[in-house]
């Protein structure tokens, strides 16, 4: 049988009380009856239980990941962050729940719910910017880290990557191959990334004196078969464009196999550059010039803010922004406009 608290009381000398203070660090116990009461601890074996610890000091050592999209958690991209969020929990000697929902109608209901599951904070994914109850997590009492949605409160703040600039490296890349006329297939209107990768585009070629065309943008919703839609549509409609910027690995994907059904070749008739840079990015043909966000890194920081908010009362909310970096790989070539098609 394990050792308890007790047992190290019995046998040290002391009472249970002198024993847990001195076991948890506290500064009024003499150093030598805190050597003594560790002595003792060590010769028994004696391992804290970390759930009574919780119950007394009443500090979480858990926190969560809650989803909105069920299909996340099937999602290599997402997987890589929940990678880095595990890895971040276990430095800091927290554990790491996940959960998934689609029936949450308030804020209060999923503080509560991460409370009833004795979490000290959560990190919430998938949330859309039309969400009913997005404006009262900026008035939480609880701990919250939000992915790519932006909300600043006293207990919340949210990470991201640097989408803007992400999206003017993937133009600034096809301007310098000599492309002028660049379209985008958009992700949908609801997603924060998306209005963020659309001003990227739009400042990218400003910044290059080109003309911004709301012709030359399609609205998608970052699947593969909205990016096949995307490509037919811009080309249909605007059979001068040479290159497209797409906001997702998917859609660019699409895009590709469907420039390649209308007879196009990529990247001689038509470039293409996604957004994430994916796994699947480097298997297909040709590989895929993208925009690389670095998903484990990305939780791992998502985490450690989290966990410093949850330590610190007085912690200032602060965005975090992390770069991303342009992997030019196959799809994306020197304008060719003679003989296209």
């Amino acid at each position: 049988m394990a050792a308890t608290l007790r047992d190290v009381a019995r046998v040290s000398g002391f009472s249970v009380t002198t024993v847990s203070r001195a076991l948890n660090g506290h500064s009024d116990v003499n150093e030598e009856t805190r050597r003594r009461i560790v002595e003792t601890a060590r010769q028994l074996n004696y391992v804290p239980n970390r759930v009574a610890q919780q119950l007394v000091t009443r500090k979480a050592n858990a926190v969560g990941l809650y989803s909105l999209d069920r299909e996340s958690f099937l999602n290599q991209f997402i997987a890589l962050m929940i990678g880095g969020m595990m890895d971040e929990a276990t430095n800091h000697d927290f554990n790491l729940m996940l959960f998934s929902t689609q029936r949450l109608k308030t804020a209060q209901e999923a503080i509560s719910q991460c409370r009833q599951r004795g979490l000290g904070g959560v990190v919430i994914s998938g949330l859309r910017t039309d969400e009913p109850w997005l404006d009262e997590l900026n008035q939480a009492d609880f701990p919250i880290v939000l992915v790519d949605v932006p909300v600043q409160g006293p207990r919340a703040t949210y990470v991201s990557v640097n989408n803007v600039l992400g999206a003017r490296r993937a133009v600034d890349h096809l301007v310098s191959l000599g492309h002028r006329t660049i379209g985008m297939i958009n992700g949908h209107s609801a997603a924060w990334v998306s209005h963020q990768r659309l001003m990227g585009y739009q400042e990218a070629l400003r910044a290059h004196g080109l003309e911004i065309r709301d012709s030359y943008v399609y609205e998608g919703d970052f699947s593969k078969e909205s990016g096949r839609r995307g490509a037919e549509h811009l080309l249909k409609a605007n059979p001068e464009i040479t290159a497209l910027f797409a906001a997702s690995d998917l859609m660019a994907v699409g895009a590709v196999e469907q420039l390649q059904a209308m007879g196009f070749s990529v990247p001689d008739h038509v470039s293409v550059v996604g957004f994430d840079d994916q796994d699947f990015a480097i298997h297909v043909s040709p590989q895929l010039t993208t925009i690389r966000q670095d998903m484990y890194t990305f939780g791992r920081l998502a985490v450690r803010e989290l966990i410093t908010m949850i330590n610190d009362t007085a912690y200032i909310p602060k965005h975090v922004d992390l770069p991303c970096v342009l992997v030019q790989r196959g799809s994306t070539g020197p304008v060719r406009t003679m003989g296209r098609c």
